[in-house]
């Protein structure tokens, strides 16, 4: 095999294969295969909090692309808007960030382990705050490629990604219940995946119950796809 040339992402026929995670109702997980996968989520969500009323407007989309060769790429971004207003207190967040990352992944069973650091080839780094962010520079995901049947959200193909190890902050803009299991994000195959949540933002005492809908994207969901609202 030439030097430059690397094994494709296979377990060996001796190795005991890796069980399955339970993914709850309407989920049944099939083997993985290469291709991209992503999802871009609006969150618009106000409620109130004695009287001061909270809103938050953001759009975080996560992209993996997960090679035939056992190469891995991805792209993540987030953009986040959020205040709290009442008589005394007048707040704001906001920030704007994106990474890429390109590592390797490799399977045993029904499950994909992927491991990433960050390259700033793969999209261009972005980074606009008013607040201090903990980023990491590596991203350890173990994946199952699920397939709907009855779901209530879910209706096509969706790689459901467990973030392991992670310290920081990055994995709650990707992760929204109802998808998989609590804490994972949910990729959509194909063209991707978009996903819309109302309600009440955290922190808040009242307002309207959490609301999702998770639709098939109509094009290919691209690296910018955090950016703007949809």
């Amino acid at each position: 095999m030439p030097a430059d040339q690397q094994p494709p992402p296979v377990s060996s026929p001796h190795a005991p294969a890796t069980p399955a995670p339970d993914l709850g109702p309407g989920l049944i997980a099939t083997a993985v295969v290469p291709g991209r996968y992503s999802i871009a989520i609006q969150r618009t969500l106000q409620g109130t909090h004695a009287l001061n009323h909270l809103v938050q407007d953001s759009t975080a989309a996560f992209a993996l692309e997960l090679g035939a060769d056992g190469v891995a790429t991805a792209c993540r971004g987030w953009r986040y808007n959020f205040t709290n207003d009442g008589p005394q207190v007048h707040t704001a967040q906001r920030f704007r960030e994106q990474q890429g990352y390109r590592g390797r992944y490799t399977l045993a069973g029904e499950i994909a382990e992927v491991e990433l650091n960050t390259d700033d080839t793969v999209c261009p780094p972005k980074r606009e705050a008013d607040l201090a962010l903990t980023r990491s520079p590596s991203i350890k995901l173990r994946c199952v490629l699920a397939a709907p049947h009855g779901h209530p959200l879910l209706t096509t193909p969706a790689l459901l990604c467990e973030w392991v190890g992670m310290q920081t902050d990055e994995p709650m803009a990707y992760a929204v219940d109802g998808l998989g299991p609590t804490g994972w994000m949910a990729l959509g195959a194909g063209n991707g995946l978009r996903v819309k949540v109302t309600g009440q933002p955290p922190g808040s005492r009242a307002g309207q119950p959490t609301k999702v809908t998770a639709v098939p994207a109509a094009a290919p969901l691209g690296n910018d796809a955090w950016e703007t609202s949809f």
